[in-house]
């Protein structure tokens, strides 16, 4: 299941884990999978593989997977459904990267396919990819941003790390550059998986890490001691916030170098909006959050914190398998 932002029980501060030696310049994101089908708005991911594969020195793998009875046309343009057309288009997206200096690679699937999901992370074990890049829906409902969606069949299917990217607003993407990497933690170990590589890549991005927890109030808080006892669930709260300032100021000393820079915030209310403004006041311009990878994400993704987030915020987020990373 994805991490719930809840902080650990009261009167107990988490312990620290001891942290994986800081990576330095030592690539973490060796080989990227960017899965296209032939529309602009897939094309959203494209400015944050380049600035990856850069830093990185990764090389990039694209992929169309021919669809089995695929429509017309998919998010406005026309569908790709001929292997010569595929690859003629993945080509002239190779030949862009590629004047940039990245190694890439091109293959079309060439058998049709009714899963592509499954395709997709077959092809991201089979190429040993670090990580799936893939452009999520434009709406901003939940369900629409998240059921149905290849990037969440993907993240179902498969194993690799998927970094999800929303359509730019604005005519074109504008260049990956984030100021501030931002981590949402709960004191578990699952959580601290994200650690890491957002650790990781803010570094190779020359930004700030920002760690952030969300304790509930006794209005968001939705154990049954909160309604029959209010007055002791908020003293329990307050206990619970002070944990959570002293648990995120351990983390971020473990973290903390002469070329990152760490913060921290403990919010109250509800984790999902609290989040996003949060994303929005340090102008973070990617998250990272651990997952459970081993259920049923359609029921997670349902009500999920994360779910939530992504449809309110227009930053990047990198999902981690919190078994895999």
């Amino acid at each position: 299941m994805l991490i719930a932002i809840q902080p650990a029980a009261a009167g107990a501060c988490p312990a620290i884990r001891p942290q994986p030696e800081i990576l330095g310049e030592k690539p973490m994101f060796k080989r990227l999978l960017v899965p296209l089908d032939g529309s602009r708005l897939a094309e959203t991911t494209l400015p944050i593989v380049e600035r990856l594969a850069t830093i990185e020195n990764a090389p990039v793998s694209l992929l169309h997977v021919i669809e089995r009875g695929a429509p017309a046309s998919v998010h406005g343009d026309r569908h790709l459904t001929t292997v010569q057309e595929a690859t003629a288009y993945l080509s002239s997206i190779a030949a862009k990267l590629q004047s940039a200096g990245i190694q890439t690679g091109e293959h079309t699937h060439e058998v049709p396919q009714g899963n592509i999901a499954r395709s997709i992370a077959d092809h991201a074990e089979e190429e040993h990819a670090d990580l799936i890049a893939l452009c999520t829906h434009g709406h901003h409902r939940v369900k629409e941003l998240v059921f149905g969606t290849i990037a969440q069949q993907v993240l179902r299917c498969g194993t690799t790390p998927v970094l999800l990217a929303r359509p730019a607003e604005e005519s074109l993407p504008s260049p990956f550059a984030p100021r501030t990497v931002l981590v949402p933690l709960n004191g578990t170990a699952a959580a601290e998986v994200a650690l890491a590589p957002a650790q990781h890549l803010a570094r190779a991005l020359h930004a700030g890490l920002h760690l952030v927890m969300v304790v509930p109030t006794v209005g968001t808080e939705r154990r049954p001691a909160a309604t029959l006892l209010p007055r002791t669930s908020q003293a329990i709260l307050q206990l619970e916030e002070q944990d959570a300032e002293g648990y995120l100021e351990q983390v971020a000393a473990t973290l903390r170098a002469p070329d990152l820079p760490v913060t921290t915030d403990v919010h109250r209310g509800a984790a999902a909006p609290t989040l996003a403004d949060e994303t929005a006041v340090h102008d973070a311009g990617l998250v990272v959050v651990a997952t459970h990878g081993h259920r049923g994400l359609e029921a997670i993704f349902a009500g999920s914190v994360t779910a939530a987030l992504l449809a309110r915020i227009q930053a990047p987020v990198l999902l981690l398998r919190h078994g895999e990373a």
